[in-house]
């Protein structure tokens, strides 16, 4: 390691043994208890103080929240250097970070010290302790795990400091086993420390995933939210570089802005879209926090609630359609719309784009009144609404039916108050695509059947989606599973088909139910019943990729290796009767999960991870 990595390692380590009272990572309640602090003894004894009698314990303390480095920002050290430096002038007791130090994804040792080197070159002017927080960049992978294991020691801990209980737990603990023995110990540990320090003056929790909005957590938030019970407690995450602020009961939920990571930034501070960290400061009965921007203003932590978030990403614009007029011959007419609501109290207008047209090999119809850019192959409209003012703007195709499967995406921005603000995509609980069929048509696979992981070697990622045999022939191996859960199989190193549950709205995450495994595959196996046989479409979106195989066939018409729009309709044909759907699931590196829906507008399917009797076998 580094000397400078050793010179902050040994200093943290140091202060923390010397601060009172603090119980460094993971261990258990011994010896050190908060300690009572005397009043100041002045000379002469009759002094100009006024106000209450002094506390005989020292209960105000400050720290500060230093937010993501990583991920798309790796030129803006400028930005993290002031911070650093005004964090200095603030003289905090320490300062935590919510992870996403370094760029990392790394194998290498070289790689990962070069990283840190750099990330600390920088960090190391704090003049306090700096607390460390895992990201999923820090650790993508196993060895980057090792990594910190080796460096930094525990990847979730916790600390007392002064009356307040610092809880620090880690969302890619996940990267072994899914949700097995590794995640389960974690979960263990924050229950049972928060039962052992039950009447501590508050409570901070930290983890670089909101746990509370990511539906990869759902099962997990309502267990620690359990554990938490009616103590005073402020959660705080990163990962997502935009500030947004709710609240449990009184309690704070924080996902902190970025300090220098990746940002679109914006002007309405509402949406969260700026650099800043948070100061701390924690009294006796109550806590104030503080968003300051590096070099300018400091606002409220109310300054940017998640309900102006939520309503630009969901309330503003709803994607709908009603039915295709045609699905199997010639061409067919997709009819989509926008339902668009102003739920705001002054006017807005919102920008549609649709893009990329004719890479998608969609069209629209003569008569339909929008804005083609032919340099960008992107389609935009523009809609102004007065308060409270909804309108359902039609987005009407002709398709060719061999290009069905390849939807482009539709993203907007809002421009609220005289700027433009810009919805990201939020691909692992949305279809940010053009609607095929009404959104009530489309059903969420509760339970499958898993077996991996199959290791197939690097991706070239430069021939996709146009070559995957040249990206990587492995990607058309087929290692057994092709054909569907069989009750007892076994394949390759004794991988056997496990249960699996769908978070809602067709997602699968793999590193909860496998455990990262990068440059490999698994297989996600359902029957399905159908009472007539039927047309009908699988919405596939994967990371990093997906092919579907239907009763043991690849269904090569549409496969999710990079397609235009991110989104695909895999067209597929269900015989009366039981049907087995495989979706292989191919993963580059960290993290993977798969979203798959399927069209159901009659309600006639029936889904089952095993198959019934007769069928075991077939």
């Amino acid at each position: 390691m580094t000397e400078i990595m050793n010179r902050r390692k040994f200093l943290l380590c140091a202060t923390a043994a010397a601060a009172t009272p603090v119980i460094i990572p993971g261990t258990v309640r011994g010896e050190s208890e908060i300690t009572t602090i005397p009043p100041p003894i002045f000379t002469p004894k009759r002094i100009p103080v006024t106000g209450p009698e002094w506390k005989g314990k020292k209960d105000t303390f400050s720290f500060v929240i230093l937010g993501d480095k990583t991920s798309g920002g790796e030129k803006n050290w400028p930005i993290f250097d002031r911070a650093v430096s005004e964090i200095n002038l603030l003289a905090p007791d320490f300062v935590i970070t919510t992870g996403d130090q370094i760029p990392g994804h790394m194998e290498k040792r070289e790689v990962w010290d070069s990283e840190w080197k750099t990330y600390m070159d920088h960090a190391d002017t704090l003049q306090c302790p700096l607390v460390l927080v895992a990201g999923n960049h820090d650790i993508a992978n196993t060895q980057c795990y090792n990594f910190w294991q080796e460096d930094f020691g525990a990847t979730y801990y916790f600390f007392l400091y002064r009356q307040c209980l610092f809880l620090v737990l880690n969302t890619e603990e996940e990267r072994f086993d899914g949700r097995g023995p590794v995640w389960e110990k974690m979960m263990g540990f924050a229950e049972s420390s928060l039962k052992e320090y039950t009447e501590v003056q508050h409570t901070f929790v930290f983890f670089h995933k909101p746990m509370w909005v990511d539906p990869r957590f759902k099962q997990d938030w309502k267990r620690l939210r359990t554990a938490l019970g009616t103590r005073r407690f402020t959660v705080i995450a990163g990962h997502e570089h935009y500030l947004s602020v709710d609240y449990d009961e009184e309690n704070p939920l924080i996902i902190m802005n970025a300090t220098g990571a990746g940002v679109r930034e914006s002007n309405i501070r509402a949406f969260g879209g700026f650099h800043a960290y948070a100061h701390v400061t924690v009294q006796e009965k109550n806590t104030q926090i503080k968003i300051m921007e590096p070099g300018g203003k400091i606002w409220p932590l109310d300054c940017a609630p998640a309900s102006f978030r939520a309503a630009i990403d969901h309330d503003v614009v709803r994607l709908d359609a009603a039915m295709p007029s045609e699905l199997k011959t010639g061409k067919t007419q997709i009819n989509a719309f926008a339902a668009l609501n102003n739920c705001f109290d002054k006017a807005i207008t919102v920008r549609l784009s649709i893009a990329p047209i004719k890479k998608c090999g969609w069209g629209f119809p003569a008569h339909q009144d929008i804005s083609y850019d032919t340099t960008s192959d992107a389609a935009t409209l523009e809609i102004r609404l007065i308060p409270k003012q909804k309108e359902n703007v039609p987005l009407a195709f002709d398709v060719p039916v061999n290009a069905i499967p390849t939807p482009p995406a539709i993203t907007w921005a809002i421009q609220y108050d005289g700027e433009w603000i810009d919805k990201e995509p939020m691909r692992m609980e949305e279809v940010n695509a053009v609607p095929l069929y009404p959104a009530s048509a489309w059903r969420d696979i509760p339970t499958w059947q898993v077996v991996g992981a199959f290791p197939i070697g690097k991706i070239d990622t430069r021939y996709l989606p146009h070559d995957p045999t040249q990206a990587n022939p492995k990607l058309f191996k087929e290692f057994g599973p092709e054909q569907g859960y069989k009750k007892g199989a076994s394949y390759g190193k004794n991988l056997t088909w496990q249960p699996a549950q769908s978070c809602g709205k067709g997602l699968l995450n793999h590193n909860a139910i496998l455990g990262t495994t990068d440059l490999a595959v698994a297989y996600n196996s359902v029957s399905i019943c159908t009472t007539e046989r039927l047309y009908t479409h699988v919405l596939l979106y994967a990371d990093n990729f997906a092919q579907l195989y239907l009763n043991g066939d690849l269904q090569e018409s549409a496969q999710a290796f990079g397609a235009p729009g991110g989104f695909v309709y895999v067209p597929v044909t269900l015989e009366k009767g039981w049907n087995k759907m495989v979706v292989k699931i191919i993963n580059n590196r960290g993290d993977w999960f798969l979203r798959c829906l399927i069209a159901d507008p009659k309600n006639i399917l029936i889904f089952s991870d095993i198959p019934p009797h007769s069928e075991l076998n077939s």
